[in-house]
């Protein structure tokens, strides 16, 4: 069953509804180490990943790089509160390899809400699912060892392990990369 045949069967969108949300978006595609979004910028995009990888990242106060999130091909990009509140974004979110994407911008996004009402609650689900997933995420960091995080990582994004570097998968593990590297090895 395609993504189109679930949203019209769970939401009741109407064909017509897809085609006007699927026009408000537009094609993408960035070289890798471009940027997506950079820190101070406010976003003006929701990016829906076709091809390649995105990593969003902070600066700590040592100005080391700090990843929050990859975005493998099939997930959505968005720095929410940027976004939402049309606030300077506090993260970097940047391509990892070539990517292709979909991007849909702010003033789409709020025609596409005043055009098809339900399309609110499509985002507040995909909200929650993103939620939850963050709350199993500080879980992990309360009850995995290291070792456990990183085989958890692996099997859940073996897409990410293929082109991210391993100082970005232990920088978002929250492990140095020497120790990353000893659990490397015991393998």
């Amino acid at each position: 069953m395609k993504l189109n045949d679930n949203m019209i069967r769970y939401y009741g969108l109407s064909e017509s509804d897809l085609n006007f949300i699927m026009s408000c978006f537009i094609p993408l595609t960035l070289k890798s180490n471009e940027y997506f979004l950079k820190e101070g910028s406010i976003s003006d995009w929701i990016g829906y990943v076709k091809t390649g990888v995105l990593r969003t990242f902070i600066y700590d106060d040592d100005a080391d790089e700090v990843t929050t999130q990859f975005h493998p091909s099939g997930s959505l990009v968005i720095s929410v509160e940027s976004f939402n509140n049309r606030t300077p974004s506090k993260e970097n979110i940047v391509t990892v390899n070539d990517s292709d994407m979909l991007v849909i911008s702010y003033d789409k996004m709020m025609e596409v809400y005043r055009v098809v009402p339900v399309w609110h609650q499509v985002c507040k689900d995909i909200a929650d699912k993103n939620n939850n997933d963050l709350v199993a995420r500080s879980v992990q960091f309360q009850t995995l060892s290291a070792a456990e995080r990183y085989r958890q990582f692996c099997s859940q994004n073996p897409e990410v392990t293929k082109y991210v570097a391993l100082r970005h998968i232990a920088s978002y593990l929250g492990i140095d990369i020497a120790t990353l590297s000893r659990i490397r090895s015991r393998k």
